[in-house]
């Protein structure tokens, strides 16, 4: 058996480059509408599991570690994807359950009152840059996936979040900030 790990936050781009070689003959990425959906866990395969199987397995898995919540997020005002879309934003922009609780706090405040984002890790997913590569062009750029220039959420999950993140956009930690700044140490 081959072991697989693939991390929170990881987007489907990033899952490729941890596949053994050996597992990895054909270099095609996995399929960027499955981005959310893949769950990040440890999985053990054999040679003779194919791509296809693999992702199927990811989602039957992201569906069993989801299945818990689904009451919640049937009772709260976001959809399904609309959860995995802030929880993956959040996985990327927030490190510990504190952290992340709070963060989709102050996301929530700004979906409230109709406020952009204003997210750095939605341009990291469209431009492959990291927030300290960005420029103000960047910040400018007309896409769905630019939270500084577009109100609410993304078209789409920009990672493969995990459960803290997907508690954390259930049940965010209730406060008055609008803002908030997320330094490497966290």
């Amino acid at each position: 058996l081959l072991r697989v790990t693939f991390p929170e936050g990881f987007v489907v781009a990033d899952m490729r480059a941890y596949y053994p070689e050996a597992y990895a003959p054909i270099p095609e990425p996995l399929p960027k509408d499955e981005e959310g959906f893949l769950f990040p866990d440890t999985y053990y395969v054999t040679l003779d599991t194919t791509e296809g199987e693999l992702v199927s397995i990811m989602r039957t898995t992201f569906a069993e570690k989801i299945a818990p919540y689904k009451e919640a997020i049937g009772a709260s005002d976001f959809t399904m994807e609309d959860i995995i879309i802030l929880a993956s934003i959040i996985e990327r922009e927030a490190k510990d359950m504190a952290s992340k609780k709070r963060v989709s706090g102050i996301l929530h405040n700004r979906l409230d009152i109709n406020m952009a984002l204003q997210v750095d890790a939605t341009l990291d997913y469209l431009l492959d840059k990291t927030s300290a590569e960005l420029t103000i062009e960047d910040l400018e750029r007309d896409s769905p996936f630019n939270t500084y220039t577009r109100r609410g959420l993304p078209p789409t999950p920009i990672a493969n979040p995990g459960l803290e993140s997907i508690e954390a956009a259930l049940y965010p930690e209730e406060t008055p900030y609008m803002y908030y700044l997320t330094a490497d140490d966290g």
